[in-house]
């Protein structure tokens, strides 16, 4: 790493290290736990994914921010947690101590990993499904090719915020991060809208969000009291727990209490059905002009 981003530290690196040591072995245990309760939680989404083999239910909006968001996330913590590897680096750390200062980034790497999957499922699963509305997938592809070309944008910044100096560093970070909070809170609600508006969760698992709305809040009280942490990089999972906490309430309200004569499941049934004779329809209809076209 750049000699220059560490150039306020000097003499005085020791000390400066400093605050990163003493982590609580109860806090990492526990942030270990949160880390395997990340990856469970996503589990219950890509099962519904697989077997649905269609999007509907799933905000485009939705996937788009959602997976912006989570390049900021992790652009910031990737800048944010720099100084503790530089301490790890010169040894001023042991290996707990130097460990400990990198579950933020390790926890959030993860998360946004497991949150851009979602997307990347998505393209996988529904791309031949005749179950899949179309249009939609094409919208999809378009939110795919715009995430591919963020997460080339921020590894520059990671590169240039990690080799420069130390002032510019901390600013890119936290621009990420307040993007990353912004992008959250706007996620939620094109989801929120799609949800209400379709009366049923569709692909959403409400599962997931079970495990995760609660894990969220849990997650960001991990975050804050890890030494040296930054608010800007716990400050959007909050923000995110509390908005999933309203959207997890609105899909079990559709799916459990709310029954006019017409179920959740009726409704999701009607438009998957919908977009299957639509893509019946035109198999059948590219059939006949290829039909017209051989016997002409």
């Amino acid at each position: 790493m750049n000699d220059l981003q560490y150039q306020s530290i000097g003499s005085n690196d020791n000390n400066k290290c400093s605050v990163f040591e003493g982590a609580s072995k109860i806090n990492f245990a526990f942030s270990v736990l949160i880390t395997i309760g990340i990856i469970v939680s996503y589990l219950p989404q890509y099962r519904r994914i697989y077997i649905k083999k269609t999007s509907e239910g799933l905000s485009t909006n939705f996937l788009f921010l959602g997976s912006c968001s989570s390049i900021f996330t992790l652009t910031n913590i990737i800048l944010v947690s720099s100084k503790a590897r530089h301490c790890c680096y010169i040894g001023a750390l042991n290996f707990f101590n130097c460990l400990n200062s990198q579950l933020n980034l390790i926890q959030i790497g993860i998360q946004c990993t497991c949150a851009i999957l979602i997307l990347v499922v998505v393209l996988l699963q529904t791309r031949y499904s005749i179950k899949q509305d179309k249009d939609e997938y094409a919208r999809i592809v378009t939110v795919g090719k715009f995430v591919a070309l963020h997460g080339i944008i921020s590894i520059i910044e990671v590169f240039t915020g990690l080799y420069t100096n130390r002032t510019l560093l901390l600013t890119i970070a936290q621009i990420n991060g307040l993007l990353s909070a912004l992008l959250t809170m706007m996620k939620y609600v094109p989801q929120i809208t799609t949800t209400y508006r379709l009366k049923h969760p569709g692909t959403l698992s409400i599962g997931m969000m079970c495990i995760q709305t609660p894990g969220g809040f849990i997650f960001t009280m991990t975050l804050f009291f890890t030494k040296g942490s930054h608010w800007s990089s716990w400050v959007s999972y909050l923000v995110a727990a509390l908005l999933q906490g309203t959207l997890l309430l609105l899909c079990i309200y559709y799916e459990y209490i709310r029954n006019e004569g017409i179920t959740s499941e009726i409704l999701e049934r009607r438009e998957i059905d919908r977009n299957i004779i639509q893509n019946l329809d035109g198999i059948n209809n590219d059939d006949s002009e290829t039909d017209v076209l051989i016997r002409s």
